[in-house]
């Protein structure tokens, strides 16, 4: 057998959750070729079945027990070393200064068990391999902590005894105000509609059960999605501010402790969903560099203006958010006719610090992007805004997201893009390092 890997170990508990992987390969199989698996389990007795979940059991027990025994990591000087697989060994080489954030979730049951998951965002990889599930609650803590000194650059020595930065509570989302919003959203009610609506409208029209609930699963999920599930996700949504950047817990079940790291934003999202209007609610969403950006980026779920305002000045400092929004101009009324009715919700605007944008009229949204996070800008012009006299400018960001000024005139479009490539190269210049506790 081969030697077991040298390092700091998972938590005893880890076997008993990786044991399930070949129960859920046969569960896969299944549903893939239901009409096979149904076909062999219609040949089998109560005995043959039960002997087979005898076998299955131990096979499940042991696959979980190799893996967690040949599972070991380790913090040097310059890395995080994680060392995995038993046929196929797997040796990952994380640096401390590629190291974008260190985040520490507890799902429900690990939340009983006393254990926590610890998810690693670095530039390049793949954040569902760089992980370390599961570790002690105190240990994961004390091991994301010392993993942010060493990027700090406080020597190995130093770093496990640096302890956990503190933190300054910022905001907290009560619970009535996220009910209340999530109320208030559109989209939650139209999903309801749907699921009560679009799956007896099947049955009746094809007579068959399947189809409606082929049709009827997917829509109750987006309801689930839209609705409840939000509320058990950013349940008592919290922000504080640590030297380590803004750390964010939130959750009802599961309950995850995240960290938007410093000078890694490279866009803002301002989302005013129109029934959010009145009461000065918005939601703030993020694109940060490293990140899946089909996971939604989330700061805060639902916050009034003067709290939104005071965060994101410590996400984008030297942003006044008021001069943004006052910097806004609406799109030239001859856009009319290239975008009828929706021209009216496109707006652009530049301060000192960030390029604006705007679009939206039943849900607005605005993106502030810093000059200095943005790696190109274009000028785009199709043939009927060539006619019209209007123009597209789009930049690019670090995260690979964009936005795009519409419907500008064509010559504040092409003098916009020359000086935006300008304001980006100086902010750049004078941009200060992103690092860590500092």
């Amino acid at each position: 057998m081969p030697r077991r890997p040298e390092g700091r170990r998972l938590h005893p508990i880890t076997p008993w959750r990786r044991a399930w992987a070949p129960l859920a390969a046969l569960l896969a199989f299944s549903v893939h070729d239901f009409e096979r698996a149904r076909d062999w389990a219609s040949h089998l007795t109560l005995g043959w079945l039960l002997l087979a979940l005898a076998a299955l059991l131990p096979i499940a027990a042991a696959y979980g027990f190799l893996t967690w025994w040949f599972t070991a990591y380790a913090v040097t000087e310059t890395e995080l070393r994680i060392q995995t697989g038993l046929l196929f060994r797997r040796t990952a080489h994380i640096r401390l200064d590629r190291i974008q954030a260190v985040d520490v979730t507890r799902p429900l049951l690990a939340r009983v068990a006393g254990v926590a998951k610890l998810k690693l965002d670095v530039v390049g990889a793949d954040k569902d391999k760089d992980e370390l599930a599961f570790l002690g609650e105190r240990e994961a803590v004390a091991l994301r902590a010392e993993l942010l000194a060493r990027a700090a650059g406080i020597a190995p020595d130093a770093a496990p005894e640096a302890g956990e930065a503190p933190a300054r509570e910022l905001l907290r989302v009560p619970p009535r105000t996220l009910v209340t919003a999530l109320l208030l959203l559109a989209s939650g009610w139209v999903t309801l509609a749907a699921v009560v609506v679009v799956p007896p409208l099947i049955y009746l029209a094809t007579d068959s059960l399947w189809p409606a609930l082929a049709t009827g699963l997917p829509l109750l999920g987006g309801f689930w999605a839209s609705g409840f599930g939000k509320f058990v996700s950013e349940y008592d949504w919290t922000v504080a501010e640590s030297p380590d950047g803004l750390r964010l817990d939130h959750g009802l079940l599961d309950r995850e402790h995240a960290t938007v790291p410093p000078g890694r934003v490279q866009a803002v999202r301002l989302v005013e969903p129109v029934l959010w209007r009145r009461r000065g609610w918005l939601r703030v969403e993020l694109e940060i560099a490293g990140t899946d950006k089909e996971k939604d980026g989330v700061l805060v779920p639902v916050a009034v203006w003067e709290d939104v305002a005071d965060i994101l000045a410590r996400v984008l400092p030297g942003t006044d958010l008021d001069a943004a929004l006052a910097s806004l101009s609406p799109a030239p009324r001859r856009a009319r006719w290239c975008v009828p009715l929706f021209w009216r919700g496109y707006g652009h605007g530049v301060t000192d610090s960030v390029f604006v944008t705007r679009k939206g009229l039943v849900v607005r949204s605005t993106v502030l992007v810093p000059h200095a996070k943005v790696q190109s800008v274009r000028l785009e012009q199709g043939p009927w805004q060539r006619r019209m006299g209007v123009a597209d400018v789009a930049v690019d960001n670090g995260a690979n997201g964009a936005t795009s000024a519409r419907q500008r005139p064509a010559d504040e479009a092409y003098a916009l893009v020359h000086a935006q490539a300008s304001r980006s190269r100086t902010s750049r210049h004078t941009a200060l390092p992103d690092r860590w506790l500092t």
